[in-house]
């Protein structure tokens, strides 16, 4: 992928978050797929956190944490003002995952990273993340990660055709529209298979532990180590 295309890209994520905040945020309420409930269920409360693409800090809805102990990034200012609002006292700073400066080394036990890297175009910028992650996490942190799986069911339900937007191999650019069908924005995602996330992951320097796998999402929990 060019640099031009690449930019092009990374500037579609990032609109499509900002225009899209309020909608993303109330429709990512208490109610939670069993998979994120399950991840959930791996932080420990004497964990330290770093909530990677943390948008309006959900995460915080169902684990109890410290303020000290959690760091919420996300590169959407809108949503890292709406988690301010919605969690008062826990810490969220607005940045891209790809730049290192956004993290401090060697601090964190946990990183939460929930389907956040689909939506990171190239392969080598997320690589960047991924390793910025390892250079974050403490001798013996974990990191629990996953993608969404757009599945047959949901592509017919909102009425696009994956041919009629491929870019190269597996980059998909698609129009997403509001309740009443009018298009707000461009959306953009990298279909991961299995074998590719994991590859991925593992090319970053991290151990797979465990794999949880359903309908919808795809976990990995991967080890420093």
């Amino acid at each position: 992928m060019n640099s031009k295309r690449l930019e092009e890209l990374k500037k579609i994520v990032l609109d499509s978050y900002e225009l899209t905040a309020s909608h993303f945020s109330s429709t990512r309420s208490k109610v939670a797929a069993l998979d994120f409930i399950w991840a959930t269920e791996q932080v420990k409360e004497t964990d330290f956190v770093l909530d990677a693409g943390c948008g309006n800090g959900r995460l915080l809805d169902y684990v109890k944490l410290p303020d000290n102990q959690y760091l919420g990034l996300d590169q959407s200012a809108s949503l890292v003002k709406i988690a301010q609002e919605l969690h008062s006292g826990y810490k969220f700073i607005q940045g891209e995952l790809t730049n290192g400066s956004n993290y401090p080394s060697n601090k964190f036990s946990l990183i939460f990273c929930s389907s956040v890297l689909s939506h990171i175009p190239g392969k080598a910028e997320r690589q960047k993340v991924l390793k910025n992650f390892f250079e974050a996490s403490k001798s013996d942190g974990r990191l629990l990660i996953s993608f969404w799986k757009i599945d047959k069911k949901y592509r017919q339900k909102r009425q696009f055709n994956l041919r009629n937007f491929f870019l190269d191999g597996r980059e998909l650019v698609f129009p997403w529209k509001n309740s009443e069908g009018k298009q707000i924005c461009l959306r953009y995602y990298h279909l991961f298979s299995k074998r590719d996330f994991k590859r991925e992951i593992i090319k970053a320097g991290w151990n797979i532990e465990q794999e949880n796998d359903d309908k919808y999402n795809f976990w990995l929990i991967a080890s420093k180590k």
